[in-house]
């Protein structure tokens, strides 16, 4: 890819970077995304561009004081969530969702306006451990490998895409992108869709 990669990592990726921390681990993969996209960088080779909006800081906010996080902590944080996006090499803005959910049939609001600030922001891949929300008729799917996790056992990750006018977007699980750094794909949407959709037929996923 020939300019940033632009990244949209939902709450829940962030939720879990911090937990993670807190509990000790170390190079989890919620980790390795949210310190790649603070070093502005993704994968081996690419610049990466973070993008957030400001709705989507509000829940992070709200989801850290459920959680018991001091209020101290919980802005310092987002704070520096946001800090990520405005020094990135795109030099952006938190995004204002002014409207454009509706167009998505998903049953939670918030996932909606998530994806709506994907496509209104230009994001090439989406990273969520939420996949089935945001599932949708006007997506395309693929699945893309067998996991076996703590929390759900023994699962089948699958990758979506939309391409809406001159938007295209990878949503994607993070065990998914993980893999995908480590085998050097390029994150260009169409390339990678392309990787994707071959390597499901070769191993008959």
């Amino acid at each position: 890819m020939d300019r940033p990669v632009r990244v949209l990592l939902d709450v829940n990726i962030f939720v879990g970077n911090i937990m993670a921390y807190d509990r000790g681990h170390k190079g989890t993969a919620t980790q390795t995304l949210v310190s790649m996209v603070s070093g502005q960088q993704w994968g081996i080779a690419n610049p990466a561009q973070l993008i957030i909006s400001f709705e989507m800081i509000d829940t992070l906010e709200m989801v850290l004081r459920r959680l018991k996080y001091s209020e101290d902590r919980i802005k310092s944080y987002s704070g520096s969530i946001v800090d990520i996006v405005k020094y990135g090499p795109d030099a952006l803005d938190p995004y204002l969702i002014l409207g454009g959910e509706e167009r998505f049939a998903m049953p939670d609001v918030e996932d909606a306006g998530v994806l709506a600030t994907a496509v209104g922001a230009k994001a090439d891949i989406l990273v969520t451990d939420n996949l089935m929300d945001f599932t949708t008729k006007d997506a395309s799917a693929v699945e893309t490998q067998v996991v076996n996790t703590t929390s759900s056992a023994r699962r089948t990750l699958q990758a979506l895409r939309y391409e809406i006018g001159n938007v295209d977007l990878i949503v994607a699980h993070p065990f998914d992108v993980m893999q995908w750094m480590r085998l050097g794909y390029d994150f260009t949407p169409s390339t990678l869709w392309d990787v994707i959709q071959k390597s499901e037929n070769e191993f008959g996923l």
